[in-house]
């Protein structure tokens, strides 16, 4: 490689002469060769190409014609031009093949020997010649009877037609009537960047042209192939995988149809139609289609991985019945590229022209299609994945997650998943942030980030060294935890300069020349140096001092600000900015610019933000004036500014103009620590003041205290270098990477133990500035400088802005140590599959069990149903707080608190102790009642008037004693603490209670578990103080080495202090995740956020990646235990019993089959006798097989009975009527939300959702379902129900009959003000599931057998409009005369009037039509 220039510092340190450039700071890396890390993934890195700013038409794809089939532009032939008075059309008939649309009709009137006639194409902006190369020239065509047999010739001309650079005359006449292929090459005898193709001809008629093409030379030869220069710059980067063919390229916009279909795009290219690429807005030819990828992948030595649509696009979806044909399309494919010559497809790529298959090896299920609030990806998925594994278990699937709105996407769902396909686009700084980003990454699920760039903020224009150094210290960080990073590919690769839709792009070119960015370069260096083991190391030194700045900003605002002014603690100014000029400012983003002496932003934003150079001291004054333009909000005022992760801003006039607050992000969370009602005037200047001493900092307007705060924690550091390293697979060579994204030399030392580093050599991407890039005028600026030998390996140094590899030769390396924390933990999951919560229910005291396969979504058994009698087995008929684990001998053993809250929160003191084999059978209990004499004693309690409250028992096992300690909190009247009691596997209670932790301040809720890594108990609990934290302390005994008495030493962990800010959390659950060294932390946010997630490191610090728990689940106070695939199974199998049990035994209170009876009773036998955990197993499974046949039997003997023209009710024939398997049996135009109790909704959308019954006999019918439709949001919709302008959008329908849905108002229940009606879909869940209301029917009658749709259906959209459903049913009320005159008097119908629109009436109208219990009426 080489450069066209570098720095006098570069060269020095290139040269190894440290002592010659200005080293600051020493960095000192311990290297031991027993430490290793994961093995570096043979995927690690590879590439993505899109069809996206002309990446492959214009691009990569060699075709140098453009609208070569003439399908572009349906009205006119687009880039085709007359040449010398021949005309143009388009013509629709008579055309090559059904393929085409088009064809080019090219009439001449005046031609002659001396005067060619005929068409030119410009290509892709311009078609670039060089001097004795070949081009090759196809096209079809025919001539009209009356075209005289004539010269006909091809030329090679300059832009303007005035040179002509090369020309071939067709050797053939064209055929009068017939399409005929022609061919013919051409050798340019000159140079042009931008000519022309022309088609000429000596001869008056019509002549017709379709698939006019014309090839230079291409990569490898390939016919139909590559732009040789792009594709070799793709090769060296040597990557390991290709994703085709997108990106939104793959979905779609519109239609369908505007997505690339794989089928369409085999063989010749005259027979590939083309489809529009609406996304990006051009016409693709296809002309790059499967084949021709496949063939990439194979040329460039990379894996095949092809994005599969799954019937999502951008706005349009496929209902589930078609996306079936996609799932059978994407197995073809898979045939198509893998099969051999005697399966359908793979026989079709033999005869195409390929012989070996070329071994697909990934399929990603969709593409940005599992966002937050989209529903139905997980089963659309799960339709492609299990066709896939059932007939190509060796595919690699790829799953989405949320690819904007959150830096800590999830798989939120229990579908089993190889990778999930992670998307950052973020800025320099973020990726800076996010270097360790993986380091506490769950291993459950592997990571692809499929596409990653710092192409926010300031990139410059085409993209600059700052953008590609924190895209390699971001690549770094994923490499050194290649366990969990397995890929990774950058995104986008190509932009013609003539479209740069989306301009931030790794190689930039026009028809002639091309130029990469630094970018490029990065991932050119870290693919050809990615392979071996990762090395661990420690180090000293690797820091910079955070420092804090002042920025300026407005979220969604256009503002201006004037007068800037900073004086420190002692009354000197730092420094005064009258924006005179443009000094000292960096935009991060928005639209800002000076004039006449005023700073403004005049964009939108979200936020717009510009950051000052000047560091702040400690203590210091900011002044300045503001004034609002226009816009929704205010002002952001930023007085710590650190990085765009962490910073304090004051927000003044937000959230629609009505707050002014103090907003404190720290590592990308959010929170607001003080906040005022407030507003502000447009046009008005207003004087800003940010007073900050000592710790907290006071904030004026117009000298007036508005907002006040305690300052946020300095954040963390930053390293001034960023590391990983290698040890390849022979031992002989390390390779060392060091990115240094600062202004100043750094010199590091390098240690080795176990292994010995003798020379070696490196190479560096560096240059003066970091926000240098490369031009198409100086394509040289940053590129890799030439490989330099090291004279020393003790002492490197590394250049400013700069990325380096160094390559040093190793012997003697001792090979591994193994990780005995994590051998433990391995043998301790071995055998796990999935995980069981265990909770208390969120609006019952009772407790449920939810299951997740991998831990991040759960879903409710029993559809939140209670998991034992809790009457039965509790002395208060209600029970919190629920805890499970495993006994040493394999029994399970739940604990809990013994209360319900309508006694009194101070009611509680009893615990119960549950013991089973199975976790459904309970074989002994055990209550412990602290208001005992002997426990009341214990506790050093006179009166049991003293006890406040007993709370959240948990246990662990003691290998110590070989007993449980049982711990709980106890409150007392000065403040909660924590006791303890020891107990055996038989439930005996071997000692009184104990103190067991007490830190002189109120706590409650402890979880305690075992860290293999530190050798540590570890405890987790909520502090009662004023601010809601949860604290640790550890302990390397679980009891006082008597065993009996006293209290254990427990040490506060002082660096470990959690807070969602002002939220109210409680109830921590540590668990470890299935074979992961980290741990995660649970907890409850009952300030609103839900039930969330934490990601902790090994040691159960650094609290990071923040989510809610996801899935159908009603979480609160639980706990988590790890099950195997046995017993996961076995709970799956228990809730489906339980189930169908209550279905069957409805069916048999109407059947004399012996069949029901008996399913009945196995199901009794099963749930209520308990042997061995084996047995139990047997039984319940045969119990369900039972059931099952019973009810298929229940369902025919239903249908049979309709059929003489009996009542019946025939619910059973709806599927899933309770939506207790999600969307299972219904048909979806659009996804809906299923929440509490399975409840669906359906918000700010149009929708028809509906479920078609077949051989339905005749008679009548009463369709009923539970819900209600709000009319807008919840103030217009009142207001709109009261003044009778309500439209009730939402309809209940069966076939062509319809009901409109009740109003949300229609229940008389609930009251406006107070607002109790339901807000959500909690609420709704307790509306229709406990409180029994919004009961809606339809009558309607089948007049013949046949099929029957019931549905609820929207066609009209109002903002904020909002419908929620439960529990479909229906019922068969015989076979009568149809006429429904007369109704049962205990139904319950719906007599009000309402017009087309679904506005009620106040009476029948004079004229036109109308509909009155669910009938259509004219009058």
């Amino acid at each position: 490689m080489k450069t066209k220039r570098f720095s006098i510092l570069c060269l020095a340190v290139l040269l190894g002469a440290c002592m010659v450039v200005p080293c600051y700071g020493q960095i000192t890396m311990n290297f031991d060769a027993t430490q290793r890390g994961p093995e570096i993934s043979p995927y690690q890195y590879g590439l993505f190409f899109e069809e996206i700013n002309h990446a492959g038409d214009g691009g990569l794809y060699a075709e140098m014609v453009r609208n070569r089939s003439f399908e572009d532009n349906v009205s006119s032939p687009d880039y085709w031009q007359e040449v010398n008075g021949a005309s143009i059309s388009l013509v629709t008939s008579d055309l090559l093949n059904s393929a085409q649309g088009h064809a080019l009709s090219v009439t001449t009137s005046s031609a002659s020997s001396s005067h060619f006639q005929g068409v030119s194409n410009v290509g892709y902006w311009g078609m670039s010649f060089v001097k004795d190369s070949t081009y090759t020239l196809s096209f079809y065509a025919k001539v009209s009877t009356s075209y005289a047999l004539g010269t006909v010739k091809a030329q090679l001309q300059s832009a303007d037609g005035s040179k002509i650079l090369g020309e071939s005359i067709l050797p053939t006449s064209l055929q009068r009537g017939t399409w005929e292929k022609y061919t013919v090459s051409i050798k340019a005898a000159g140079t042009d960047e931008a000519g022309r193709l022309a088609l000429l001809t000596s001869q008056n008629g019509t002549m017709y042209l379709d698939v006019v093409s014309l090839f230079p030379y291409t990569w490898k030869d390939r016919k139909n192939g590559l732009r040789p220069d792009l594709a070799q710059k793709l090769y060296d980067t040597h990557p390991k995988f290709l994703r085709f063919p997108g990106g939104c390229y793959v979905e779609g916009q519109g239609s369908y149809d505007n997505a690339f279909q794989w089928k369409k795009t085999l063989g010749p290219i005259e027979d590939r139609p083309g489809h529009y690429d609406k996304n990006w807005g051009y016409w693709s030819q296809d002309g790059l289609g499967f084949d021709e990828y496949l063939q990439l992948c194979e040329d460039l030595g990379a894996a095949p991985l092809f994005v599969v649509n799954i019937g999502l696009g951008h706005g349009f979806s496929l209902s589930m019945d078609t996306t079936k044909v996609l799932v059978q399309d994407c197995l073809d494919a898979i045939e198509y590229a893998n099969g051999g010559p005697s399966t359908e497809w793979g026989a079709k790529r033999i005869a195409n022209g390929h012989r070996d298959p070329y071994n697909l090896k990934f399929i990603e299920i969709g593409n940005e299609n599992y966002n937050s609030g989209t529903s139905d990806y997980p089963e659309r998925y799960k339709m492609f994945y299990d066709a896939i594994k059932a007939k190509y278990p060796d595919i690699t699937c790829i799953g989405n997650v949320e690819a904007w709105g959150t830096d800590n996407p999830s798989w939120r769902n229990d579908n089993p998943v190889d990778l999930v396909d992670e998307h950052y686009y973020r800025t320099s700084d973020w990726m800076l942030a996010n270097y360790d980003k993986y380091d506490n990454y769950s291993r459950a699920i592997g990571v692809y980030n499929g596409e990653y760039a710092a192409n926010s903020g300031s990139y410059g224009e085409y993209g600059n060294l700052k953008s590609a150094l924190g895209e390699a210290v971001y690549m770094l960080g994923m490499e050194r935890n290649s366990d969990v990073c397995r890929m990774a590919s950058f995104a986008p690769i190509f932009t013609n300069v003539k479209d740069p839709t989306w301009p931030y792009d790794m190689i930039h070119y026009n028809a002639a020349k091309s130029f990469c960015t630094p970018s490029y370069y990065v991932q050119k260096m870290m693919g050809q140096n990615s392979e071996g083991q990762n090395l661990k190391w420690t180090e000293t030194g690797n820091s910079m001092s955070a420092s804090k700045h002042l920025s300026l900003g407005s979220w969604n605002t256009q503002v201006s600000y004037d007068d800037v002014k900073v004086v420190d603690g002692n009354g000197n100014t730092l420094f005064f900015d009258d924006f005179s000029s443009d000094k000292g400012w960096t935009a991060s983003s928005g639209t800002w610019g000076i004039s006449d002496g005023i700073k403004t932003e005049s964009g939108n934003s979200t936020p717009a933000l510009i950051i000052n150079s000047q560091s702040l001291p400690d203590n210091y004054t900011i002044t300045l004036k503001a004034r609002k333009n226009g816009g929704d909000e205010g002002f952001l005022v930023g007085f710590e500014y650190f990085d765009s992760d962490d910073y304090s801003w004051w927000n003044i006039a937000g959230w629609g103009n009505t707050r002014n607050a103090v907003e404190v992000c720290r590592h990308g969370a959010k929170t607001t620590v003080d906040n005022a009602s407030g507003s502000i005037e447009t046009g008005t200047w207003y004087n800003l003041k940010i007073s900050v001493k000592d710790d907290s900092a006071n904030f004026y307007i117009n000298n007036e205290l508005i907002n006040k705060c305690a300052l946020a924690e300095t954040p963390a550091s930053a390293k001034a270098v960023f590391q990983s390293a290698q040890l390849n697979d022979a031992g002989d060579e390390m390779t060392l990477k060091i990115v240094n994204p600062l202004d100043s030399v750094r010199k590091i030392k390098l240690t080795f133990k176990n292994m010995k580093v003798d020379g070696g050599s490196v190479i560096r991407l560096a240059s003066t500035s970091n926000l240098d890039e490369n031009t198409m005028d100086d394509p040289e600026k940053v590129v890799p400088l030439s490989e330099t030998i090291l004279s020393r390996t003790d002492t490197v140094c590394v250049p400013a802005y700069s990325l380096n590899i160094f390559k040093l030769k190793v012997s003697d390396a001792v090979g591994a140590v193994a990780d005995s924390a994590q051998l433990s933990y391995h043998q301790e999951d071995a055998d796990k599959y999935g995980y069981l919560y265990a909770h208390m229910n969120s609006s019952k005291e009772i407790t449920n069990y939810a299951l997740s396969r991998q831990g991040d979504a759960f879903n409710d058994l029993l559809s939140g149903g209670e998991v034992f009698d809790t009457k039965k087995y509790t002395t208060t008929g209600g029970m919190r707080d629920a805890y499970v684990g495993r006994l040493q001998n394999g029994q399970f053993l739940l604990v809990g608190t013994d209360m319900t809250s309508r006694l009194g929160w101070n009611s509680n003191h009893i615990m119960d102790m549950m013991l089973s084999p199975d976790l459904v059978h309970w074989t002994k209990e055990v209550k412990i009642d602290l208001k005992s004499d002997a426990n009341l004693k214990a506790l050093g309690l006179s009166s049991a008037d003293d006890m406040t409250a007993a709370w959240a028992p948990e246990f662990i096992y003691d290998p110590q004693t070989k007993d449980y300690v049982l711990y709980y909190t106890v409150g007392f009247p000065d403040r909660h603490r924590i006791y303890y009691q020891l107990f055996d596997a038989n439930l005996n209670l071997l000692t009184e209670p104990k103190l067991y932790f007490d830190p002189g301040y109120d706590l409650i809720d402890a979880d305690i578990q075992y860290n293999e890594v530190d050798k540590q108990y570890i405890m987790i609990y909520k502090s009662e103080l004023t601010k809601h934290n949860l604290f640790q302390a550890r302990a390397t005994r679980l009891v006082p080495s008597n065993q009996v008495i006293g209290t254990c030493q427990w040490t506060i962990n002082t660096d470990f202090d959690y807070t969602e800010g002002s939220d109210a959390i409680e109830a921590p659950s540590l668990y470890r995740k299935i074979g992961d060294k980290n741990w995660r932390l649970a907890y409850e946010n009952y300030s609103g956020g839900g039930y969330s997630l934490l990601d902790l490191d090994e040691h159960c610090n650094h609290p990071m990646n923040l989510k809610r728990m996801e899935g159908n689940v009603q979480a609160q106070h639980g706990s988590f235990l790890k099950l195997t695939e046995k017993e996961y199974n076995y709970l799956l199998t228990w809730d489906s019993v339980k189930t169908l049990l209550p279905v069957v035994q409805s069916y048999d209170k109407v059947s004399t089959s012996n069949i029901l009876q008996n399913a009945i009773d196995k199901a009794d036998e099963a749930l209520g006798i308990t042997t061995t955990f084996e047995e139990n197993i047997t039984r319940m499974n045969e119990a369900c097989e039972l059931l099952k046949e019973a009810n298929a039997v229940a369902r025919k003997s239903l249908l049979d009975s309709i059929a003489a023209g009996k009542d019946a009710d025939v619910t059973g024939l709806i599927v899933n009527p309770q939506f207790s398997d999600r969307s299972e049996g219904w048909t979806l135009s659009a996804p809906f939300t299923t929440a509490d109790g399975k409840v669906a909704e359906y918000w700010n959308t149009n929708f028809d959702f509906y479920q078609d019954l077949q051989y339905m006999p005749a008679g009548d019918y009463e369709l009923g379902v539970q819900g209600f439709f709000r009319y807008g949001s919840a103030s217009d919709a009142y207001s709109s129900h009261n003044d009778g302008t309500e439209k009730l959008n939402a309809v209940l329908y069966a076939n062509d009959t319809v009901q409109p849905m009740m109003s949300i108002f229609d229940a008389h229940s609930y009251s406006y003000s107070p607002y109790t009606y339901p807000d959500n879909v909690s609420d709704a869940n307790i509306a229709f599931n406990t409180n029994d209301s919004y009961h809606n029917t339809l009558r309607f009658t089948l007049d013949k057998e046949g099929a029957i749709r019931i549905g609820i259906k929207k066609n009209t959209y109002v903002y904020n409009d909002w419908c929620v459903f439960d529990n479909f049913t229906l019922k068969y009320m015989g076979n009568s005369t149809g006429i429904h005159d007369v109704y049962n008097k205990e139904h319950k119908v719906d007599s009000k009037i309402y017009n087309l629109q679904g506005m009620r009436l106040v009476g029948e109208p004079l004229h036109g039509v109308f509909i009155k219990e669910g009938k259509k009426y004219v009058n």
